[in-house]
């Protein structure tokens, strides 16, 4: 910061006794305009040192903000799954018919169907690209839904009981084509937690209950 120096300058002031003009020596600022308006600016160093604080700060501000959007969009994505999921409930009710709900792969995006189509909204679920749903999802035998092939599937049935596809693979102590005896888990986790670019590492379990019910909760891996 600069230091004004305060000096004696010659002021002309008026002798009240005589009447005349006298210099005075007074102790007033004699700093000229040009130096007044220097002082009022802000120098190239200054405002550099301002651009980079705030640069900064906005780096230190931004990280944890994006790291939390991206967990907001994955848990978002579970209550998706949940919810698409039980439309074949109230399809397999309404419509009076075994109700499909299949997971495989079309066009390299993993998606879910339900068959046949809802009377009301969409038969279709498409996995966002940042969900991993692959990675971590239990095996068939383990836990998972029931596999032919490349397509996993559960069946719904019009009074609410959940059956295992005929044919398919499921849980050892399962049989295809009948009711199913434990929960159904499609666990689903974010992509960058994979690479451990985004932590804490967590899946979510979207859970299917012998009695079809949908829910889902957050695992901390």
């Amino acid at each position: 910061m600069r230091r004004r120096l305060r000096r004696v300058c010659h002021v002309f002031a008026r002798d009240r006794q005589h009447g005349t003009r006298v210099a005075l020596g007074l102790p007033v600022d004699c700093v000229p305009s040009s130096a007044r308006r220097r002082e009022a600016g802000v120098t190239l160093l200054e405002a550099l040192v301002v651009l980079a604080i705030l640069g900064l700060v906005a780096a230190v501000v931004t990280v944890p903000i994006n790291s939390y959007w991206q967990r907001s969009r994955l848990q978002s994505a579970a209550g998706d799954i949940r919810n698409f999921l039980q439309i074949a409930y109230t399809e397999a009710v309404n419509q009076h018919t075994l109700v499909t709900v299949s997971m495989q792969q079309v066009s390299g995006k993993w998606q879910l169907q339900v068959a046949p189509p809802p009377l009301r909204g969409p038969a279709t679920y498409v996995f966002p690209d940042v969900v991993d749903c692959t990675t971590l999802n239990p095996a068939a035998t383990a836990g998972g839904w029931p596999a032919t092939g490349a397509i996993r599937s559960l069946v719904c049935a019009p009074d609410g009981l959940t059956f295992i596809p005929v044919g398919a693979t499921c849980a050892p102590n399962e049989t295809a084509g009948s009711q199913a005896r434990e929960v159904k888990t499609l666990a689903i986790t974010h992509t960058s937690m994979l690479d451990g670019s985004l932590a804490p590492n967590t899946r979510f379990d979207v859970q299917i209950f012998p009695l079809w019910n949908v829910s889902y909760q957050k695992v901390l891996l």
